[in-house]
């Protein structure tokens, strides 16, 4: 076993003489100076699956387990470690550096390897081909299929400044070999105004034309489709709750309303509390149901207050009297 691990052992050893130390002889004098282990119930295992099982006949006793340098004890059937290591102690220390090692000697240069044979001479590339430049042409037709000239006699043709060389049986097109364009040269100086040239004489007048025959008159066209009847703007709108059997118009109490006829004017009856309080418009206090120019979508009661409305209008509860408030309906302008 390694060093640590013998220390662990050594160390457990003392601290077991002193746990048993019943194993003194009574008469002070001292035991065997090489005991056994198992005098002192402290038994070795080579690893933790060697350690026979923890009953009655184990109870008490030790066992030193080799593999991990560790020690585990027999109680209540119940194999527990036994942790014998001391606390970590303060680093010591650092020794002082060592003296540096002398430079090795440089090992010697190595040979230079020798110089690799030549390699065969590549093929001779192929001759280019080179122009004569002949004359030039306005367009590439001019040049024409059948050329008497030699192979190599080229032309430029200036409608698109390309190179066309004859190859001896067709006309090759070397492309156009034209450069970058120049800078802009600077404005030369502005020229002498010209003389003025002598006035020309005046033409004679021409004969007055005859007037053109008036034109037919046109025909009226028809008339266009009517269109949709314009509506009246909302003038204003009032919310309608319920509140102790009461109609509340705007938050007030059985608000008297003043209306005028032709304008439009909207009841908002969305509230929750008008479930059981139908808004009706009538002609009497509690009934008399007033109809005309009302209209209600999505709960908005819309009323365009006819020109003949009657002077006098109510709002009531179709289903509970005494809730309602009346209704002056007015005209704007007078004559006295």
């Amino acid at each position: 076993m390694n060093a640590t691990k013998i220390t662990s052992f050594c160390l457990c050893l003392s601290m077991l003489s002193i746990v048993f130390s019943g194993c003194l002889s009574s008469d002070g004098t001292e035991p065997d100076s090489d005991p056994e282990l198992d005098d002192w119930n402290v038994f070795y295992v080579q690893s933790e699956s060697e350690l026979p099982a923890c009953g009655a006949d184990q109870d008490g006793r030790l066992y030193y387990i080799a593999g991990d340098s560790s020690f585990k004890t027999c109680s209540d059937y119940t194999w527990t470690t036994v942790d014998l290591t001391g606390p970590q102690g303060a680093t010591g220390a650092q020794g002082p550096a060592g003296e540096p090692g002398a430079t090795g000697a440089q090992g010697p240069a190595g040979e230079p390897g020798a110089t690799g044979a030549q390699g065969p001479q590549g093929e001779p590339g192929i001759d280019g081909t080179s122009f004569n430049i002949i004359g030039t042409v306005d367009d590439t037709s001019d040049l024409g299929e059948i050329y008497i000239g030699d192979a190599g006699d080229g032309f430029l043709v200036n409608s698109t400044t390309h190179i066309h060389v004859w190859s001896g049986s067709e006309w090759i097109d070397l492309g156009d070999i034209s450069g970058p364009t120049g800078a802009t040269g600077s404005a030369g100086p502005q020229g002498e105004p010209g003389v003025d040239g002598a006035p020309g004489q005046d033409g004679a007048d021409g004969a007055p034309g005859q007037d053109g025959a008036d034109g037919a008159p046109g025909q009226d066209g028809a008339d266009g489709a009517q269109g949709p009847p314009g509506t009246m703007p909302v003038v204003m709108e009032m919310t309608v709750t319920v509140s102790g059997m009461k109609y509340y118009i705007n938050g007030i109490q059985q608000a008297d309303i003043v209306l005028y006829r032709g304008f439009t004017y909207n009841f908002d009856l969305s509230s929750s509390t008008l479930a059981y309080h139908p808004f009706t418009l009538g002609t009497l206090a509690e009934g008399g149901q007033y109809t005309s120019g009302t209209s209600t979508t999505n709960q908005i009661l819309s009323f365009t207050v006819p020109l003949d409305a009657p002077d006098d209008l109510f709002y009531y509860c179709q289903n509970h009297g005494n809730m309602g408030g009346s209704i002056e309906v007015s005209s704007l302008g007078s004559v006295s």
